[in-house]
């Protein structure tokens, strides 16, 4: 009972003090990264963090999955059973939609598998909240209106932790565990909280290291900080394309802001970063890229000129209307150009196109690698291309 007392404190404290529960418009799955539950004089020596992105068979089609794999170097002054983990709303959109989105959860400690336990936020934190007053002495702002408001959209939320046997110096902990979301028609978000760095000793990680794996995923990342206000920056370890971009938000007061994004199709290898006492300022963001809808806001183009989308991509797009595009948007396009249009699922798919024009035209976008003649397609996308080649067929006549 007294071990499940602190706990419940914990996740109270928790829940007030992560950014991961800051926004009060979307339930949406984040990786996290570990925090300590029962002490705070421990540090992290190192820390190799490696992300896999991956494609996996889905109830409908085929779906895109991230695979976290972490390995520490803790230092611990001294010996003894600690807690470790950590909270994160499930997935869904604007509400949790009854799937548990974490799974194969994995911890060694020190060589020895342990067990990872899950528990739902309602089964931990009483009704009554008067352990708040304890809370309190935590945090310098307390608002007590907004900590309910805020419980009670991610009371659904999972508690996920382990108990770790650490003995005095060096302990080796390797967790790994994966997940998905809920995803719209165009893109999948995949976000890691990793300021919980701060709740260690030393508020730090000692030596770093990141690998982004996104196999043949196109992806988006913002710009990334740290509290000493550099940029974390990616370098490529494979062959493939990699780039920064400007997207450009505009309002109706005529104001403009600028973020950048780094964008990254690669046909083998991964992205990577290492640096020495690592203090990040912001979260970890990455986009899946599944669409080059419009609704979607792309850079003009990348630092390097590369394209990422034009004015055939919404057409080029399996699911799209191709009538409806030809006979409104394309009313004087070419036959040239049509053939381009109806070649886009090739392209998106990697295809190495012998005809020297089309394989010029797309060249000219970031997401454009060729990796044979070989690919495969969605069965959606063959019957699109079929419709596509009815329309050329047609124009024969």
């Amino acid at each position: 009972m007294k071990e499940i007392k602190g706990f419940l404190l914990f996740c109270l404290m928790f829940l007030i003090g992560l950014n991961l529960l800051a926004n009060d418009l979307h339930f949406e799955s984040s990786g996290g990264h570990i925090v300590p539950m029962n002490m705070s004089n421990i540090s992290i020596k190192s820390e190799k963090l490696h992300f896999k992105l991956q494609r996996v068979k889905g109830e409908y089609e085929a779906e895109t999955e991230m695979v976290v794999t972490v390995r520490f170097v803790f230092n611990s002054p001294d010996a003894g059973e600690k807690y470790i983990g950590f909270i994160t709303p499930e997935g869904g959109a604007y509400k949790w939609d009854e799937v548990e989105y974490f799974k194969d959860f994995k911890t060694i400690v020190n060589g020895k598998r342990v067990d990872t336990v899950s528990y739902r936020l309602t089964d931990l934190i009483p009704k009554d909240v008067k352990q708040l007053e304890e809370v309190k002495k935590y945090f310098k702002e307390y608002d007590k209106e907004k900590m309910m408001e805020t419980f009670k959209y991610y009371k659904k939320s999972n508690v996920y932790y382990f108990k770790a046997d650490f003995k005095k110096g060096e302990n080796i902990v390797e967790h790994s565990y994966r997940y998905n979301k809920f995803v719209d028609d165009k893109c999948v978000d995949f976000d890691y909280v990793w300021t919980t760095i701060s709740k260690w000793k030393d508020q730090k990680v000692d030596d770093f290291e990141v690998i982004v794996e996104p196999g043949s995923t196109f992806i988006e990342m913002p710009v990334m900080k740290m509290k000493n206000g550099k940029e974390i920056k990616w370098e490529l370890a494979g062959e493939g394309n990699m780039d920064y971009g400007y997207k450009i938000y505009s309002y109706e007061d005529g104001k403009e802001d600028k973020d950048k994004y780094l964008y990254a199709k690669l046909k083998k290898g991964y992205l990577h970063f290492r640096t020495k006492d690592f203090k990040p300022e912001s979260e970890f963001y990455l986009t899946a890229i599944t669409s080059l809808d419009e609704n979607h806001i792309f850079p003009e183009k990348t630092e390097k000129g590369f394209k990422l989308r034009d004015n055939f991509s919404d057409a080029g797009v399996t699911g799209t209307n191709l009538e409806y595009h030809l006979e409104h948007d394309l009313k004087n396009i070419t036959d040239d150009e049509l053939r381009i249009i109806r070649n886009y699922p090739f392209a998106l798919a990697g295809y190495d196109f012998s005809d020297k024009k089309l394989k010029d035209y797309f060249s000219q976008f970031l997401w454009y690698i060729p990796i044979g003649k070989n690919v495969t397609l969605e069965k959606d996308e063959y019957e699109w291309i079929k419709k596509a080649d009815n329309i050329i067929n047609s124009r024969k006549k």
